[in-house]
């Protein structure tokens, strides 16, 4: 593994060639075992991981959800949707929600769900913009929720938009409990291991902690104004 001193040995020697890039060593660190390993450890504190999320989310004025399984994961979503009296819904084409099938689910309630994707070849940008503004409801998966800071973490995808979880009023992610992390550190471990192994590494990641909140307009904490007002979070312990 390279020191210190040996770092700083490269960098002199190749200045003193006139300027060339310097081939700078990096420690060799496996990222994947150090993954690995730490998915080892969650594993093993689900119970307290959940707990601390449940105890912090309230903080950050979540509505959690917990249930057994995606088909009660599911129903839930149904039914924040139903008491929210919504008839225009958005969702991601995140693993999770497309596992749900909740576009039967929701038509069965006379809710009208619509799937927001940049590849969608008949429908423009704007027009998309314009169905998630009028939106009631936008759903999205998440990739990891951090139990520290009540945090869903949405990943940046290929053909995935982020107008689901910012435009709408409301907001629901559905997480399943292995995909909860204690802090910010474990979030960027898994991460580093994850884009070790992609092609075209992307670090762009959307942090959602609790409804939308400014403190611009003299001072007084307002909900809603740059994002959904409200926002719930389904976890999946089955």
């Amino acid at each position: 593994m390279a020191t210190k001193e040996a770092f700083l040995t490269t960098v002199r020697e190749a200045l003193a060639k006139g300027g060339q890039t310097p081939a700078i060593l990096v420690p060799e660190v496996d990222v994947i075992q150090n993954a690995t390993d730490l998915r080892k450890g969650l594993a093993q504190r689900k119970d307290a991981l959940l707990s601390q999320l449940q105890k912090n989310a309230v903080l950050q004025e979540w509505n959690v959800v917990t249930v057994g399984s995606e088909a009660e994961a599911r129903d839930a979503v149904v039914a924040i949707a139903k008491g929210l009296d919504a008839d225009l819904v958005v969702r991601t084409s995140h693993p999770m929600i497309e596992r749900l099938g909740l576009d039967e689910a929701l038509a069965a309630s006379s809710i009208e769900s619509v799937l927001l994707t940049s590849r969608s070849g008949n429908l423009a940008p704007d027009r998309l913009q314009d169905i998630a503004a009028r939106a009631d409801i936008g759903i999205t998966g998440v990739d990891y929720v951090i139990a520290e800071t009540a945090s869903a973490t949405l990943v940046s995808r290929k053909g995935m938009t982020r107008m689901s979880s910012l435009l709408p009023p409301v907001h629901i992610a559905v997480a399943h409990i292995d995909q909860v992390v204690e802090n910010l550190g474990d979030l960027l471990t898994l991460r580093e291991a994850e884009l070790a192994e992609e092609d075209a590494p992307n670090w762009y990641m959307n942090l959602v902690s609790g409804p939308s909140k400014t403190a611009d307009i003299e001072q007084t904490i307002v909900i809603g104004v740059h994002g959904p007002g409200e926002v719930h979070l389904v976890i999946i312990t089955g």
